[in-house]
């Protein structure tokens, strides 16, 4: 029994020991993926935060009486008092799009012997 416990205990400890090791490393692995998970979620926030500034001047552009105004004319083609129209004559003469094309086709003798007995 007592060769039993001078072989149980220091395997115990060394067993307790690597397990404690192999826990530490483990936890340590841990804390260093948070951070670098951490790091870059700081980084996401930054650009969301820029891009939230953006959509606010966005908005605040798009309620704006200019924007508004610039939509009206742009879109509904209304003027202000101050804008000129101009009349412009119509372009009435159409255009062809497709090419003329001059063919001739020679006929062959059978064509032309056909069309003589059936016509």
């Amino acid at each position: 029994m007592n060769k039993f416990k001078k072989i149980i205990f220091p395997v115990a400890a060394i067993v307790f020991f690597v397990s404690t090791f192999l826990n530490i490393k483990n936890q340590y692995s841990t804390l260093q993926k948070a951070r670098l998970k951490n790091e870059e979620l700081k980084v996401t926030l930054e650009k969301m935060k820029i891009k939230k500034q953006q959509l606010i001047k966005k908005i605040e552009y798009a309620t704006s009486s200019a924007y508004i105004d610039q939509q009206r004319r742009e879109l509904l083609a209304l003027g202000t008092v101050g804008d000129v129209w101009l009349n412009l004559p119509a372009n009435e003469e159409e255009i062809e799009y497709e090419p003329e094309i001059h063919e001739t086709k020679i006929e062959s003798n059978w064509e032309k012997w056909i069309k003589l007995f059936t016509d």
